[in-house]
C-alpha cells in the first residue's frame, strides 16, 4: 500500500485530465449532433412543406378552374347578346332564369350579366331581394375594367351586396367590335379554406398588398403581414376590395432567411382561453410559392418544436453513446488492475455514495425546512399587515359584550330576567363570532407540512374573505362570488387559503384609488380541473411586468409595503398541488389571477 501512495496524486491529474478532455469531446459531439440533426429535421421539413404547397396550390388552381368556362358560355348566349342589345323586362326575366339554372347545375356561388356601365341586368340570385345583384352598379369593381380593357378579368373580393367573399372571374361581352356588357361568375373559396382547416396545418394566402384572404386559421383572415402605406389603404377603400374589414396587422415578425428560401418568422398565439396580452409568440419555418396567375402568394407555416425535440434527442444519444463508450473503457481499465486495487477503489467509493447520500438527505431537509419556513413567514407576514384590521374586527364585538353585560347587571337587579335572557343570548352570538374568526386565524397561522387532501373551493374563499372581511367593508369593495359547491380539489386546505388570501390582498391593493371597486370570484369546471378567476376593476398589469409578476422579491408597491414574496409563494403552492398560476388583463380593465388546480376524485 505505501509504495503506490506517491503515485495517487499523478493518477489523481491524469483522472481529471480526462473527464476534461472527455466532457469536452462529448460537449463537442453533442453540439455537432445536435446541428446535423437540425439541418436533416429542417430539410425534412422544408421537403414536406414544398410538397404541401403544391397540394395548395393545385387545389385553388383547380377550384378555380372548374368555372373558367363559365363566363365565356354566358358572353356568348344569344339571349344575354339580346338583352344586353335592348333591354327590356321579358329578356331580363329569362336571362334570370337561364342564369339561376346554370349557376345551380356548375355549383358557383353565382353569376351575373351588367352592361356596358357596369350596371347588373340580370343575375342567379334575382329571386332573393337582399342578395340580388339586379340593379346594382359595379363600375369600381377590378374584374370590371379588366374585361372593359383586355377582355377578362380576375379579382379577389368581399361582396359589397352580399358581404360574402368570393373571387369573381368576367369575360368581356361584344357583338362584332363593340362592347355591350360583361359576363362574371362569382367562385366561392370557402369550402378550400375548410379542407385546409380540417387538415390542421397552418396556411394562408395573400395578395400583391400582402392581405390573407384565404387562410386555415380564420382568426387571420383580412390582416395584413405588415403596416400598409396609406396609398394602398386608399386604394382598397375606393375598390371596396374587403369591404366592412379594418385589415389589422397580423403580427408576422421576419427572421433569418434560411439557404433552401424559408424563413424563420414568429407570429402571436393566443393560450386557450386568452388573447391580446395573453398571447405568446411561437416561432414558424415560412415557405412561399408565388401563384403568378392570380397575382398572389402562398405560406405554408411549419412548427419548429418538432425539430428542436428532433436535435434535442441525437445530442442526448450522442451524448449517451459517448458516455456508453467511456464506461465501457473505464470498465476494461478497471478489470485490468490488481485485486488489492479493486477493492480497495469499491471501498473507498462505497464510503463516497453513503457520504454523498447523507449530504443530499441533509440538503434535502434544510431545504424542505427553509420552504416551510418560507411558506409560514408568509402567512405570519399576511397576518402582520391585516393585524390593524383584525384587531379592529375583535374589537367590536368585545366592545358589544362589555356593553351587554354592563345592562344585563342592571336587568338582573331589576329582575327583568327575560331581557337578561335576550342579552345573554346576543353576548352567545357575539362570542361565537370572535371564536369562528379566531378559528380562522389559528388554522391559517398553523404550521406544519402539506398535505393532500380534498379541499373545497368554497370554503377556502369563504375563510380567506373572512380574514379580508374588515378592509373589504372598510373600501367599500364588491364581492361577487360564483363557486359551485361541488367545486373540490386536490391540494392542502391552509395553503390554498393562503393562496387566495394573497391574490385578495394584491386585488384590493391595485382598486386603491378606483372609483368601482368590485371583485369578481367564479369557478368553472374544464378538461383539466377547477379554474378559479379572480377578477378586479384595479389598474391592470402593465406590459412591462407579464413576464417578472411570480419572480421573488418583484413587487410594484413602495418601499416596506411588501416584499413581493406574495405571488411568488402562491405560485409555488399551486405548482407543489399539480396546478398552474397565471394572469392576465380583463378586456374591459383590471386584472384577472387564474388557478387551476386538479380535481379531486
Amino acid at each position: 500500500m505505501a509504495d503506490t501512495v506517491p503515485f495517487r496524486p499523478l493518477r489523481r491529474r491524469r483522472m481529471a485530465i480526462l473527464v476534461a478532455a472527455l466532457a469536452a469531446v462529448t460537449a463537442l459531439a453533442c453540439w455537432g449532433a445536435y446541428r446535423w440533426a437540425e439541418a436533416e429535421a429542417r430539410a425534412a421539413l422544408t421537403l414536406n412543406g414544398d410538397q404541401r404547397l403544391g397540394l395548395y396550390a393545385s387545389s385553388i388552381r383547380n377550384a378555380v378552374g372548374r368555372y373558367d368556362y363559365l363566363p365565356f358560355l354566358v358572353a356568348r348566349d344569344h339571349e344575354v347578346l339580346d338583352l344586353l342589345d335592348a333591354p327590356s323586362d321579358q329578356r331580363r326575366d329569362a336571362v334570370n332564369r337561364r342564369l339561376e339554372t346554370a349557376n345551380a347545375a356548375a355549383g358557383s356561388a353565382a353569376l351575373y350579366v351588367v352592361d356596358r356601365s357596369g350596371l347588373a341586368l340580370a343575375s342567379s340570385n334575382w329571386a332573393d331581394p337582399a342578395q340580388s345583384f339586379v340593379g346594382h352598379t359595379y363600375d369600381f369593381r377590378p374584374y370590371f375594367r379588366q374585361a372593359v380593357e383586355s377582355g377578362s378579368g380576375r379579382y379577389f373580393g368581399i361582396g359589397v351586396t352580399t358581404g360574402l367573399p368570393g373571387y369573381f372571374l368576367s369575360h368581356a361581352v361584344r357583338q362584332g367590335e363593340a362592347l355591350t356588357g360583361v359576363a362574371v361568375v362569382k367562385i366561392d373559396l370557402e369550402t378550400v379554406q375548410r379542407d385546409w382547416a380540417a387538415g390542421g396545418e397552418r396556411v394562408l394566402v395573400t395578395d400583391e398588398n400582402g392581405i390573407v384572404f384565404l387562410s386555415s386559421h380564420a382568426e387571420w383572415k383580412y390582416r395584413a403581414l405588415r403596416p400598409l402605406p396609406d396609398a394602398v389603404t386608399a386604394r382598397l377603400a375606393q375598390t371596396r376590395q374587403y369591404d366592412r374589414s379594418d385589415l389589422p396587422p397580423l403580427g408576422l415578425r421576419d427572421g433569418p432567411l434560411m439557404e433552401n428560401g424559408a424563413r424563420l418568422v414568429s407570429l402571436p398565439i393566443p393560450a386557450p382561453g386568452a388573447s391580446g396580452p395573453g398571447a405568446t409568440r411561437r416561432a414558424f419555418l415560412m415557405q412561399e410559392l408565388a401563384l403568378p396567375e392570380f397575382g398572389w402568394t402562398i405560406r405554408f407555416l411549419s412548427d419548429l418544436e418538432p425539430v428542436k425535440a428532433q436535435a434535442a434527442g441525437a445530442a442526448i444519444l450522442t451524448a449517451m453513446g459517448i458516455l456508453l463508450l467511456a464506461a465501457a473503457a473505464a470498465l476494461g481499465w478497471q478489470r485490468r488492475q490488481a485485486l488489492r486495487l479493486q477493492r480497495e477503489a469499491r471501498v473507498t467509493l462505497e464510503r463516497r455514495v453513503e457520504e454523498r447520500t447523507a449530504e443530499l438527505v441533509t440538503a434535502n431537509r434544510i431545504l424542505r425546512d427553509a420552504q416551510e419556513e418560507l411558506v409560514q413567514a408568509g402567512k405570519l407576514a399576511a397576518l402582520g399587515q391585516m393585524s390593524a384590521a383584525l384587531a379592529h374586527e375583535i374589537n367590536q364585538p368585545l366592545a358589544a359584550i362589555r356593553t351587554f353585560v354592563a345592562s344585563t347587571r342592571l336587568l338582573a337587579e331589576r329582575g327583568e330576567t327575560a331581557m337578561v335572557r335576550d342579552n345573554l343570548a346576543m353576548i352567545g352570538d357575539l362570542a361565537e363570532r370572535m371564536a369562528l374568526l379566531s378559528g380562522h386565524l389559528k388554522e391559517f397561522a398553523r404550521k406544519g407540512p402539506a398535505r393532500v387532501e380534498t379541499v373545497p373551493v368554497a370554503r377556502a374563499m369563504d375563510r380567506a374573505l373572512a380574514l379580508l372581511a374588515s378592509r373589504l367593508r372598510e373600501e367599500e369593495v364588491q364581492v361577487d362570488r360564483s363557486i359551485p359547491p361541488d367545486a373540490r380539489v386536490r391540494g392542502d386546505a391552509v395553503r390554498l387559503e393562503q393562496v387566495f388570501v394573497n391574490l385578495l390582498r394584491n386585488a384590493a391593493d391595485a382598486m386603491e384609488g378606483s372609483g368601482d371597486r368590485r371583485l369578481t370570484l367564479t369557478a368553472t369546471r374544464n378538461a383539466e380541473g377547477w379554474e378559479v378567476r379572480i377578477r378586479d376593476t384595479g389598474t391592470g398589469i402593465a406590459e412591462a411586468h407579464q413576464f417578472q409578476l411570480f419572480d421573488p422579491f418583484f413587487t410594484t408597491k413602495e418601499v416596506g409595503q411588501g416584499l413581493g414574496l406574495g405571488l411568488s409563494l402562491s405560485y409555488g403552492i399551486v405548482r407543489d398541488f399539480g396546478g398552474t398560476l397565471r394572469a392576465e388583463n380583463n378586456p374591459e380593465g383590471g386584472a384577472c389571477f387564474v388557478v387551476l388546480l386538479p380535481e379531486a376524485q
